[in-house]
């Protein structure tokens, strides 16, 4: 093996082949390259680890019995537009070649293959998920703003039976594939204020036809305190901010944001209220319960998901409802998904509610069956 292909090249690749000898092979070429690999003979298993690690590179087969190396690269593309592929194959076709180009792998590789090619290509591939992550990731977030809409959850009063208020959801047709991932291209790119700004105007738009009674909750990140439009009186939802209950989502600590204090008032000067996610998740859901002094709290679903069979637990959320008593906070329960855990609630006292049990999220603003709540 040549000597130049032992220098360092960091990267973390990962190579599916059924074949095991060659797949043994690959990744000890690729590894004496200085590459770190994952070897993977089962093919329908690839989503599975590019959801659980973070890999530079694919290396596939294109021909396996589960799944084929192109029906693979389909898969791998729904899940990561961006992730270099490189196929290989014993049998180069024309029609393997069109295939790999319409679903953008980067190269088609023949098998056997030889060495410095091989790790040239995986070099490269590596150097291009570097070199275009930047750029990439900004034109991710285009195209996530470009189709992002909102979709609103019903929050029920159990005491009235009807629906008080809906939590905004965002939701994109293209670029992000989730919230989560939404909001992580937008803090990697240093947009999170735009990302903000878009989705409260998305929320004042569709406010125009909220039932008279009812409230919007509507997610905030931290870095959202620090972005004069939310707390401008001429920005759309400020139009509102009586009918919004602004909700700090985020469990990172609220210790970087300047002059706290003075912005939860600004913010309530307007006429907003305040909620507090994840009480219960830990130390920084508790400590911010504590810095926000939040008109609502919510439970988090780890406390809700199992309650009834769970005594201990039972015992936690009746401390909390205790704590939130004593600090004058309304709580909402999330993550209802059963009869049984509604029972408890209620049982132990909670009397606002939210989860799959009543409505998934949907177009704004669908109601809870009236059926459905008068049977609980």
């Amino acid at each position: 093996m040549p000597d130049h292909v032992t220098s360092p090249c960091p990267g973390t690749i990962l190579v599916v082949d059924d074949d095991d000898l060659f797949l043994r092979v690959c990744s000890a070429v690729l590894r004496h390259a200085g590459f770190t690999v994952e070897a993977l003979s089962d093919p329908t298993r690839v989503l599975e680890r590019l959801k659980g690690g973070r890999f530079d590179a694919v290396v596939s087969d294109v021909r396996m019995p589960q799944v084929d190396g192109v029906q693979l690269l389909k898969a791998i593309r729904s899940h990561d537009a961006e992730i270099p592929v490189l196929l290989m194959t014993g049998q180069p076709t024309i029609e393997a070649a069109i295939q790999a180009i319409e679903h953008r792998a980067l190269r088609l590789l023949q098998k056997p293959f030889e060495v410095d090619v091989l790790i040239d290509a995986v070099r490269a591939a590596v150097r291009s998920r570097s070199s275009n992550a930047p750029i990439r990731l900004h034109e991710k977030l285009d195209r996530s703003l470009a189709t992002l809409h909102m979709v609103y959850q019903p929050i029920v009063g159990m005491a009235v039976r009807r629906t008080m208020a809906w939590e905004a959801l965002v939701r994109c047709r293209d670029g992000a594939k989730d919230a989560l991932d939404l909001i992580k291209t937008a803090e990697v790119t240093g947009r999170l204020s735009e990302l903000g700004q878009t989705i409260r105007d998305a929320v004042a738009r569709d406010a125009a036809h909220l039932p008279a009674d009812a409230l919007l909750f509507v997610n905030v990140h931290p870095s959202d305190l620090d972005d004069p439009h939310l707390v401008s009186p001429d920005s759309p939802l400020s139009r509102i901010a009586r009918r919004v209950v602004l909700e700090i989502t985020e469990r990172a600590s609220l210790e970087e944001v300047d002059a706290l204090a003075s912005k939860l008032f600004a913010l309530r000067s307007l006429g907003f209220r305040l909620a507090v996610d994840d009480l219960g998740a830990g130390y920084a859901g508790l400590s911010t319960f504590a810095s926000v002094e939040p008109d609502f709290v919510k439970l988090d679903g780890s406390l809700v998901r199992g309650l009834a069979g769970a005594p201990n637990q039972q015992l936690v959320v009746a401390a909390m409802l205790e704590l939130a008593r004593q600090l004058g906070s309304q709580v909402i329960a999330e993550a209802i998904e059963t009869e049984a855990e509604r029972a408890v609630l209620s049982s132990l006292g909670v009397d606002w509610m939210q989860g799959y049990f009543f409505a998934r999220p949907g177009p704004p603003f669908h109601e809870v069956s009236v059926t459905l709540l008068q049977a609980a």
